[in-house]
């Protein structure tokens, strides 16, 4: 089955549930922990300001680990490397899990994210294997909406797993988490990509790939747009946290509940998407959802400046923010594959790198800034929204539509 392109097992949209799933590798391993965080630091390394830290090495190890999977999915087959990272994932997990201090949480986290970086390169590499441009956009969207049941539900289970067992439980449950993923992979998902379409993994061949990717002003410019929001949720996922939970007294348990408003706007959003992207075109779509992020952006930013509304203030801004993914997301990918169909591992891989990195870069800084305030995370999540929209308006361009 591994070298051979098959029929999906139940169908094209239970193929999509199940590469929802393993793209759901990371945001599992993001979203079970974000309510642990405070707990974590207690326990290993008090009033250091190191939790976050996990949480970057974390959008660290994701990037690099984009690099390899995208170009080696490009000339092995999407299958069996996707395999290999989620072994990878399930051990490092367990790594987590029996951490004895913070700096070996940090390593463990770094390898457990190189693992699940296989999951969305190739998941999403798998979409580009089987569909055109606006059909693409419309399966990243049952993706993304099978995707979101996780953070939907992660947060809220990860809270009371904490209370229940402790941190490190939630580091098994996500080692079982990748188990399970690793048996659908093996008995449902068949190899995507033909043999005669696989190009070589060559360090100069390499090269030119992303050289030829970063030639194309659109894709830059989707790839760029895409990393900006995706940069504002990350910074949201690294300090709310500790904004709801110690500046405005939220309980462990309840972060989840606040965690999953997001999320059910990112769902309305990419239902909304399925429904009109072949009507309007990805590129629409895109303009719509960068429009969204920097309105929400700049709204939280005045709402936290001024001290308008309190935590609702900052709730209601973050579900527009946060929401405006479901149109971001499998639009900017969709495009920024489009031009490349023997090379969209590659450039999924690129894609990924730039969010997980700016995503590590600004975890870091939010928690440079922590002053016991919201402001930092307004100041960055602001940013980061208005400058998703430049790009998309210098480089993208006003909703070019294509078959």
């Amino acid at each position: 089955m591994s070298g051979e392109i098959s029929k999906p097992s139940g169908g094209t949209r239970g193929l999509t549930v199940i590469l929802g799933a393993l793209a759901a590798l990371g945001a599992a391993a993001i979203d079970m922990y974000l309510p642990s965080l405070p707990m974590i630091e207690s326990d290993l390394a008090p009033g250091s300001g190191q939790a976050q830290f996990t949480l970057s090495a974390f959008f660290v190890g994701l990037g690099i680990g984009q690099l390899f999977y995208g170009p080696a999915s490009d000339a092995f087959g999407r299958r069996r490397v996707l395999m290999g990272g989620i072994i990878l994932y399930c051990v490092a997990s367990l790594a987590c899990a029996f951490a004895g201090t913070m700096e070996q949480l940090i390593a463990a986290r770094f390898v457990q994210a190189l693992g699940a970086a296989s999951g969305g390169v190739i998941a999403r590499a798998m979409v580009r294997d089987m569909f055109s441009l606006n059909e693409a956009a419309r399966a990243q969207s049952f993706i993304a909406l099978a995707f979101s049941i996780t953070p939907l539900l992660a947060p809220n289970i990860g809270g009371y797993i904490l209370i229940a067992f402790g941190w490190r439980a939630i580091f098994l449950v996500l080692c079982g988490f990748g188990a399970v993923c690793l048996f659908l992979l093996m008995t449902r998902v068949p190899e995507t990509l033909a043999p005669e379409n696989r190009t070589p993994l060559r360090f100069g061949v390499l090269l030119r790939n992303y050289r030829r990717i970063l030639r194309e002003r659109r894709s830059v410019g989707c790839i760029l747009t895409g990393a900006f929001a995706f940069a504002g949720m990350f910074t949201f996922f690294a300090a709310s946290p500790f904004v709801y939970i110690e500046i405005y007294g939220v309980p462990y348990q309840h972060y989840g509940l606040l965690f999953a408003m997001n999320v059910l706007g990112i769902m309305a959003a990419n239902y909304i998407n399925t429904r009109l992207v072949i009507e309007k075109g990805a590129m629409a779509m895109l303009r719509i959802g960068s429009i969204l992020s920097a309105f929400g952006g700049v709204l939280l930013f005045v709402c936290i400046t001024f001290e308008i509304g309190g935590l609702v203030g900052v709730v209601v801004p973050m579900i527009v923010v946060v929401g405006s993914l479901g149109f971001v997301g499998a639009n900017a990918i969709a495009g920024a594959l489009d031009p490349f169909p023997t090379l969209a591992g590659t450039t999924a891989s690129l894609f990924g790198f730039s969010q997980m990195m700016l995503g590590a870069v600004m975890g870091g800084i939010v928690g440079l800034m922590h002053d016991g305030t919201p402001l930092p995370m307004g100041i960055l999540i602001g940013a980061t929204g208005v400058l998703g929209l430049v790009s998309y308006t210098f480089l993208v361009g006003g909703g070019t539509r294509r078959p």
